[in-house]
């Protein structure tokens, strides 16, 4: 919520401003005393004779003009703040005391008390800081509770991580919750992927500027000995003649050592491996290779260990194309610059949208006439790039579009090197799902003059005496993270001539949001947060990717460069490959479970690029299972139920133990294979021995602006925080009116006409 507050104030002009306020002021009262001493002394000692009466009229005339005169000095103000309230967020403590955490190791000590000696330490700098805690505690229910320490009365067989996470942000006051501390070990046992857990949660925590932290609990309970495939995985495309890795993990707990055997067989020809090798106690190992994918077809991966076994198939294939739509908010030379680029490459293929001003311009062939209105129109498109747009050109069903698309999985960059450009879209829907949180409107914008305008074109081309050399471009200084290296590795050399893109103009934003990840600033220029200002930045939104550019799109950078040299296009080419590499396209299962239980409800997700029917089948021990009359294995139907976002739903209830192949086929006849072992029992549930999941809090942590804590408070606790911050503001001068000057000179001729009316001139 924003207040505007108005004052009167004296902003002193000319010589005065240099002065202090005390000083100021000393010295307009003694040249104002002085002034009308020397008024009355004037006329008091003229010429001529004047009675009283007119002569103090006179003296009065002259000195009210001196005194205005010395009251302009003093620049009279009025002063128009606004304000940004930033009421008091409490910190949301969520207390795990589902079984895992109250179970007991051979020491006796509960996940639970660890979780809670560390909480103990900290409490006191939250409470300081940000208020009195407020406290909840989770099962297989949820309920408020005094303290941390506080008994909670839940059944406590199965650990509603996500949703107790989701409903105390559901509860947040207004402005969110300071951060949510949760006291857990990160498992989640009602059956919510991981994966749409951390996106769904995330997603809520950034849409409430909420961080969330994390107290892991850690205990010596291991439960008793097990082992199992946690997740076998590869990509499900690669392209001819590339290399790509096979990488299987495991759960287990074992009183002793042990060595397993392993099989591991492509198309079905075995390969030897080395077998792996368990340590005593409770272990997480991993096993990996590398394979070679040469020729276009499908490889078919077959992995075992002990009794675990698991399949996988992959697609050889050429990438398709990476689909480009190119917005162009404001004509510039940026989009036939990177226009040229993505020609180069067949990877890209672009689509523009011009704003022209004419609606009647003609335009260029393949062109879109406006930008989408609807998710199911830009699904034909893997990267949508923003350049140079005004709010006013989108309606709220295109940002509403734009931010639907992104969660299921588009790539949005926003690129503009314009001030009024980003602070129009301050509060908008598009800035939701950005990295980055953008300025708001000012109140009086400061525009650059047309002498401004031409003195920068004569140093940019040397044209009228100017230098033809780059003063004005500003080299990126990017951000020592690992991200920039696996993006950038050319363009990260630190001074490269060559590496280093250059920029002239750059946009100002507030500060990024948390979990995003800053990876270029500029190396001068500070922003609104204290650090330097922000050029580019990345953060997921969903299950996509949004970016924010806040620079011209590189052209200048490209004409400084020798005409051989491809610095500019590599930069554009590595950010784009590395921004779509996770988008995958086609029919394809989405997080399958290696195991399931007879008679348990499976529930199985698909994701495809089009609505189109599909046909899903599992087939029992495809291999050994008797052909039936029509020369195929007997195959159970799946049933296809109501879909979850953008994902199509099908349920299944396996009855029969054995290894089961489950084939999607869609209408164009491509098809989806996952395998998955069914057995009477499982290792599921609280007591399993499960290791606390510190991978994913730290991953829910990142993604939010939290972190995991372990003994000291983060900073953002320690900050002095304000009841409001200063947004904007305006100053009108009282004095710069055309009646105080009309005023003065009326005074002063009426002064004039007296004195030849009284004869005294």
């Amino acid at each position: 919520m924003t207040t505007s507050t108005q004052e009167f104030s004296w902003r002193f002009g000319g010589w005065l401003s240099e002065q202090s306020t005390t000083t100021a002021w000393t010295l307009l009262g003694a040249g104002a005393l002085l002034g009308v001493a020397f008024t009355f002394w004037s006329y008091r000692s003229a010429l001529a004779a004047v009675e009283s009466r007119r002569r103090y009229f006179l003296c009065g005339l002259r000195a009210t003009v001196w005194l205005t005169l010395l009251l302009i000095l003093a620049a009279p103000t009025r002063v128009e703040r606004t304000f940004e309230n930033n009421p008091m967020r409490p910190l949301a403590v969520l207390v795990d005391r589902s079984a895992s955490m109250t179970t007991p190791d051979n020491r006796q000590r509960r996940r639970l008390d660890d979780a809670l000696l560390r909480w103990r330490t900290l409490e006191p700098a939250g409470r300081k800081n940000l208020g009195p805690p407020k406290y909840f505690a989770f099962a297989d229910g949820f309920q408020g509770i005094a303290t941390a320490d506080t008994a909670a009365t839940l059944p406590a067989m199965q650990t509603a991580f996500f949703s107790s996470l989701q409903r105390v942000l559901a509860e947040a006051p207004a402005g969110g919750w300071g951060g949510i501390v949760t006291l857990t070990d990160g498992l989640d046992t009602t059956g919510v992927l991981p994966s749409d857990g951390v996106e769904n949660t995330s997603q809520m925590a950034l849409a409430a500027n909420t961080p969330l932290f994390f107290v892991p609990g850690r205990n010596h309970y291991a439960g008793g000995d097990f082992f199992s495939l946690r997740e076998f995985t590869a990509p499900a495309q690669t392209p001819p003649h590339s290399t790509f890795r096979v990488e299987a993990t495991f759960d287990g707990n074992h009183a002793t050592a042990r060595v397993i055997e392993v099989q591991f067989k492509i198309d079905g020809v075995a390969r030897p491996v080395a077998p792996l090798k368990i340590e005593a106690g409770r272990r997480l190992a991993t096993w990996s290779t590398e394979i070679t994918a040469e020729k276009p077809g499908v490889i078919e991966l077959e992995f075992r260990a002990d009794l675990e076994r698991a399949r996988i198939s992959v697609r050889v294939e050429p990438p398709p194309s990476n689909r480009i739509l190119y917005f162009q908010g404001a004509l510039d030379w940026g989009y036939r610059f990177l226009a040229d680029i993505m020609k180069r490459d067949s990877a890209f293929v672009l689509t523009p949208v011009f704003n022209f001003p004419n609606p009647k311009a003609l335009l260029p062939a393949g062109a879109l006439e406006k930008m989408p209105t609807t998710s199911a129109e830009l699904a034909g498109f893997d990267i949508v790039i923003l350049a140079n747009a005004a709010a006013a050109q989108f309606s709220a069903a295109q940002q509403t579009a734009l931010s639907n698309w992104v969660r299921d999985g588009g790539i949005l960059l926003f690129l503009t090197p314009d001030d009024d450009s980003t602070q129009g879209f301050a509060g908008s829907e598009l800035e939701k799902m950005l990295p980055v949180v953008f300025l708001p409107p000012q109140a009086v914008p400061s525009r650059q003059t047309s002498l401004d305008v031409l003195a920068q074109f004569r140093a940019r081309t040397g044209v009228g005496g100017g230098s033809a050399d780059t003063p004005l471009l500003t080299p990126y200084k990017w951000e020592e993270t690992p991200r920039v290296r696996e993006i950038f590795a050319d363009a990260a050399k630190q001074g490269g001539a060559v590496g280093t893109p250059v920029f002239s103009a750059f946009a100002h934003v507030a500060r990024a949001k948390p979990g995003a990840e800053v990876l270029a600033r500029h190396p001068d220029e500070t922003a609104a947060d204290g650090g330097h200002a922000i050029l580019l930045a990345l953060q997921r939104y969903g299950r996509g990717q949004s970016a924010v550019l806040t620079t011209d799109a590189l052209w200048r950078w490209k004409l400084n460069q020798p005409s051989t040299d491809r610095g500019a296009e590599l930069f554009w080419q590595n950010l784009f490959t590395w921004m779509s590499r996770d988008r995958q396209r086609g029919l394809r299962f989405d997080h399958a479970p290696l195991h399931v239980q007879t008679g348990q409800d499976v529930t199985l997700r698909l994701e495809a690029d089009d609505g189109k029917k599909i046909t899903v089948v599992a087939i029992r021990n495809p291999e050994t299972q008797k052909i039936n009359s029509n020369g195929k294995p007997t195959a159970e139907p799946l049933t296809e139920g109501q879909p979850a976002g953008a994902k199509r739903v099908f349920q299944w209830k396996p009855t029969i133990e054995g290894f089961w192949q489950i084939t999607a086929t869609d209408a164009n006849g491509r098809e989806a294979r996952h395998w998955l072992s069914v057995d009477k029992s499982t290792v599921t549930g609280e007591l399993s021995g499960m290791a606390p999941d510190e991978t994913l809090m730290r991953t829910l942590a990142s993604r939010t602006g939290g972190s995991i804590l372990e003994k000291d408070p983060p900073a953002t606790w320690l900050e002095v925080r304000s009841a409001a911050e200063l947004l904007a503001e305006r100053r009108e001068p009282l004095w710069h009116r055309g009646w105080v000057f009309g005023m003065l000179l009326g005074l002063y001729s009426v002064e004039l006409l007296l004195r030849r009316k009284w004869h005294l001139l």
